[in-house]
């Protein structure tokens, strides 16, 4: 019971902020380590007890069949390492959903009173009371820690995300104000202290101004409504039930009309009227919105390529690529996208048909049993929570933080509507093995919880990694870069990390090495062929040609894996062009930008350069203008017009060139190529 109660109430808490990855890692490696040794605890049960201290629920099936699912999907994974650990970012391995699952007998078998009901309770409101404080510490501008964005807007508080804070707090409210509202043995002064606290879980979900919690909110009541006309004993609840959901429904009303969360949500669909001809536009979503039906679109061609047990667990980013259009949003378009931004999307492209099946058919027989169990406020309580989970995860992101939620919601209802709760008397022992054993299970649990540690330490070097070489400090990023392989050497990112310490050390053959492993790692993630490419431009631009088959290969190997990815084209222009393949470096830039959507400079540089290189002046003076009206930050101009001085000098405009390079002096006076070049353009005009 304790490791339960620690679990509910640390995971969605804990974040290492000296961690590369702060949130997914901690509350991963938390999660890993007290599963761990609560599995130890229960087979040390079942080896005390045997099957008296089994409890039988038909919940059990579905997410026995789920685990079972992943662990096949795994075994055919297109990367076994992720689909066992999960991606860095994420930890949504079958490692994480074994924790889960773990989590979920957990409370199936050991909530047994309620004195450990209300034990888990009120270690989880405990939890979420911390995650609301933070919250308004970030809203009130007083993080102590700072992050990459500004946490005064949206707050993501110890969550890390704020769509995933959103529907942590959707599913607690739900809970808290269904055990208020049906639990009879509560006190008045208990109902309306929960009462008083789902206001304020309301309030921290409204400022995340979260549209997905909106959803969860009315699927969460619809089920607290249905349950209760269907199967509470009193009529007098039954009617109470009609008013309170009229009561709802005012309530969202007022917060679609009049907060900044209705405001999100309306404009879900926007209606931009009259286009520049003149002629009504038809509507279209917006941006965000557009983003998930991208990755809806991703997903389902996935179940159509693997339908039975989809890619693997947390396998989404290793096949997205293959998938990613030639018209895609930017967000889609470029980026590598870890998630279907669905609990549906992302299990049906992970574990299959089979795995969504058995995911879906968790809470269906968790509503069976409920309604069989009659007028039960326990179950009752999580099954509410386990609609509101849907309901918000249907449009929002899988995470290890929130997603525990639900399968200690499906717990909960196992455990209310199980055949026999009684506590069982131990098996009478002949002999003093079989307590041994049982300790040596918790024994086990407990070392694997300590080894699980030194993840946690692989992601903090690569942070100090990072930070060194940010201060100039080569040598100690190297160091702490290596530490981070050394002890977690399946991760790419520690790799590209360790590449990166020597590049600012100069040591562009070890940093190739570094980059070459990331690669082969992660050969689906174009960031690290991108770097390794580079690596090997940088050597033979030094004179070592011996690179030039590996640079040229390690580019057709980036479009080859992300075809669609101007990033991937872009790195393959650059490697021609070093490497004098004029017509293919441009044909390779030219492709980049047209997938890309972010105005890239560099392309626009690239694709000026090589066309000076084959000598057609006219056509880069345009690319270069072209480039220039795309890019309105002025600071990202300057290499752009030192360009565009280069082919104006080239094509014979020397005025032109000389007021392009003045420009860009002016925006950025100290330039030796541009002071230099300045000044070879006078010398010509003076003549």
């Amino acid at each position: 019971m304790a490791l339960l109660c620690v679990y509910v109430a640390l995971v969605p808490v804990v974040f290492d902020y000296a961690a590369d990855a702060p949130f997914p890692n901690a509350k991963g490696l938390l999660a890993h380590s007290l599963a761990y040794a609560l599995a130890g605890v229960l087979v040390a049960l079942a080896i005390g007890y045997g099957r008296r201290g089994w409890v039988w629920s038909w919940l059990h099936a579905p997410v026995l069949v789920f685990l079972a699912a992943n662990l096949v999907a795994t075994i055919f994974a297109p990367d076994l390492y992720i689909a066992l650990f999960g991606t860095h970012r994420r930890m949504l391995g079958l490692g994480t959903i074994a924790t889960f699952v773990v989590l979920y007998f957990g409370i199936a078998l050991l909530v047994r009173a309620r004195r450990e009901a209300v034990a888990v309770v009120a270690s989880a409101l405990a939890g979420s009371a911390i995650v609301l404080v933070y919250e308004v510490v970030q809203l009130a501008k007083k993080d102590p820690f700072e992050w990459n964005a500004d946490t005064s807007l949206r707050p993501f508080s110890t969550l890390g995300q704020t769509t995933t804070l959103a529907e942590y707090l959707t599913v607690l409210s739900l809970g808290v104000v269904a055990i208020a509202l049906l639990d009879e043995r509560l006190r008045r002064a208990s109902r309306v202290a929960l009462g008083l606290y789902s206001v304020l879980l309301f309030g921290g979900l409204l400022i995340t101004q979260t549209r997905s919690a909106l959803i969860g909110l009315v699927t969460g009541a619809a089920m607290l409504l249905v349950l209760t006309w269907i199967g509470h004993p009193s009529r007098r609840a039954r009617v109470i039930s009609l008013a309170g959901a009229g009561a709802t429904a005012a309530a969202l009303i007022v917060v679609l009309l009049f907060t900044p969360i209705g405001a999100r949500f309306l404009s879900t669909v926007e209606l931009p009227g009259a286009d520049a001809t003149g002629d009504d536009a038809s509507p279209r979503l917006e941006q965000s919105a557009e983003v998930r039906v991208a990755l809806y679109q991703i997903a389902f061609q996935m179940v159509q390529d693997r339908p039975l047990f989809g890619f693997g667990p947390d396998n989404f980013a290793v096949a997205m690529p293959r998938y990613r259009t030639e018209s895609e949003t930017f967000e889609v378009q470029q980026a590598l996208a870890t998630s279907a931004h669905s609990w549906a999307a992302q299990v049906a492209a992970t574990s299959g048909i089979v795995g969504l099946a058995a995911f879906v058919a968790i809470p269906i027989t968790a509503f069976v049993l409920a309604l069989r169990s009659r007028f039960h406020p326990g179950a009752w309580a999580a099954l509410a929570m386990l609609a509101a989970f849907l309901g918000a995860g249907v449009t929002t992101i899988s995470d290890v933080g929130v997603d525990w939620l639900f399968w200690a919601a499906a717990g909960g209802v196992a455990a209310a509507t199980a055949r026999s709760s009684a506590v069982p008397s131990p098996v009478p022992r002949q002999a003093r093995t079989r307590p041994m054993l049982a300790l040596a299970t918790v024994a086990i649990g407990v070392v694997l919880a300590l080894i699980s540690t030194v993840a946690l330490g692989a992601s903090r070097s690569a942070r100090e990694s990072q930070l060194e070489r940010l201060h100039g400090r080569a040598q100690p990023a190297i160091d702490a870069a290596n530490r981070a392989t050394s002890w977690d050497g399946g991760r790419a990112e520690y790799w590209d990390t360790l590449g990166l310490a020597h590049v600012s050390a100069n040591r562009f053959v070890d940093a190739a090495a570094a980059f070459e492993k990331a690669s082969v790692i992660a050969p689906y993630d174009v960031r690290y062929s991108g770097d390794l490419a580079r690596a090997y431009v940088f050597l033979i631009q030094r004179g070592d040609t011996s690179y030039t088959a590996r640079a040229r290969d390690v580019a057709n190997r980036a479009v080859t894996a992300d075809p669609n990815n101007p990033l991937a084209n872009h790195t393959r222009a650059v490697v021609m062009q070093v490497t004098g393949d004029f017509p293919e470096a441009l044909k390779s830039a030219e492709r980049a930008l047209a997938l890309d959507q972010s105005n890239n400079r560099e392309i626009y540089v690239t694709k000026t350069q090589v066309l000076l290189q084959l000598g057609r002046f006219p056509e880069a003076i345009a690319s270069a203008r072209y480039g220039l009206t795309r890019i309105p930050d002025p600071l990202n101009q300057v290499q752009l017009r030192y360009e565009l001085a280069r082919a104006l000098a080239a094509n014979g405009q020397l005025s032109e060139a000389l007021v392009e390079i003045d420009a860009a002096l002016k925006i950025q006076p100290n330039q030796p190529n541009a002071q230099q070049f300045r000044t070879q353009i006078l010398a010509a005009l003076n003549k």
